[in-house]
């Protein structure tokens, strides 16, 4: 399931005005190789997040949530996939800027479920 974050602190995160994520089973993910830099975070729902970055260009690459334990959040512009498909739901839209589109397909959500 994939997804788009207009919380302030993706925001912040991301340099961009959304966090474009996807949330697979731990089980479904084979390896996590190379080095990260872990920064912990309490999220906007208050719960904690632990994202893990490239060290080398600051690229956040997965990330662990207490919401969800047994799942793993890949951000979606790891895969450099043009033809990834769009997402399903778009939550935090009380912070959305106004001039980013979400699409027709997404289910819009003011806050987090």
């Amino acid at each position: 399931m994939q997804g788009l974050c207009s919380c302030l602190e993706c925001q912040r995160q991301t340099g961009s005005s959304f966090f474009h994520h996807g949330y697979w089973p731990r089980s479904a993910v084979q390896a996590v190789v190379g080095t990260s830099t872990l920064w912990r975070r309490i999220a906007d729902s208050g719960r904690w997040i632990d994202s893990h970055f490239c060290p080398v260009c600051g690229s956040s690459v997965y990330s662990f949530a207490e919401f969800d334990p047994d799942s793993i959040c890949i951000s979606i512009g790891s895969f450099a996939d043009p033809s990834f498909p769009s997402p399903e739901y778009s939550i935090w839209e009380r912070f959305k800027h106004s001039w980013v589109p979400t699409p027709e397909s997404c289910r819009g959500m003011d806050t987090q479920p």
